[in-house]
């Protein structure tokens, strides 16, 4: 029986939660289209049980993913893909005091997420205007697929980090 219960432990799927802003949720792109969903296909493609949750949200700020982190986060989470740039932007629209906050909100994400054993995979989406939509902000499907292709051999190394 504990052979059993090991066995399945081992081949269980991993949780990564990808959180940020809108780049991440996808907006203005069906679901399926934005990069946390083509990044799974890809992973799952070669081989790997994974399943990322997406946690973004448009127009989060850094100080809304810090609040939301405990909720978008399940204790189940491996690795987490964090959005660095979307928060920031959204920062830009507030009070001087929100800007200047952004990167104490960054580090105590990282913080809080890294003292539960979470291996952090840090991204910056700068993408060619090519690859945005009208707004110049926000990705087309083409723009998450690269994104996604991006990510792809980073998340890949966390994944070996694991041990698995």
């Amino acid at each position: 029986m504990l052979c059993f219960a090991l066995s399945v432990a081992v081949h269980a799927q991993t949780l990564i939660v990808a959180i940020g802003a809108s780049n991440v949720v996808g907006k203005g792109v069906a679901s399926s289209q934005a990069w946390p969903a083509q990044l799974e296909g890809i992973l799952r493609a070669q081989g790997y049980d994974v399943r990322i949750k997406n946690e973004g949200k448009s127009g989060d700020t850094t100080a809304g993913m810090l609040h939301r982190l405990f909720f978008a986060v399940p204790s189940t989470t491996k690795i987490v893909i964090l959005d660095m740039y979307g928060g920031y932007y959204n920062n830009r629209k507030l009070t001087a005091a929100i800007q200047a906050k952004g990167p104490a909100d960054m580090h105590e994400i990282e913080a809080r997420l890294r003292s539960r054993g979470i291996i952090i995979v840090p991204f910056a989406i700068r993408e060619p205007i090519s690859l945005k939509q009208a707004d110049k902000v926000h990705l087309t499907a083409e723009g998450h697929k690269d994104v996604a292709e991006k990510l792809e051999p980073k998340v890949i190394d966390a994944l070996k980090g694991l041990g698995g």
